[in-house]
């Protein structure tokens, strides 16, 4: 499945933000791999 450029933006900035990989995951509702 492909993610929206911008959703895929919000991800990488909550990272930066200090957000885990799971809480992220959680936040948008995707799968935590996903976000690996």
């Amino acid at each position: 499945m492909t993610y929206s450029s911008d959703l895929r933006q919000k991800v990488l900035e909550k990272l930066e933000q200090g957000y885990s990989i799971r809480q992220t995951a959680k936040l948008f509702g995707i799968h935590f791999t996903t976000v690996r």
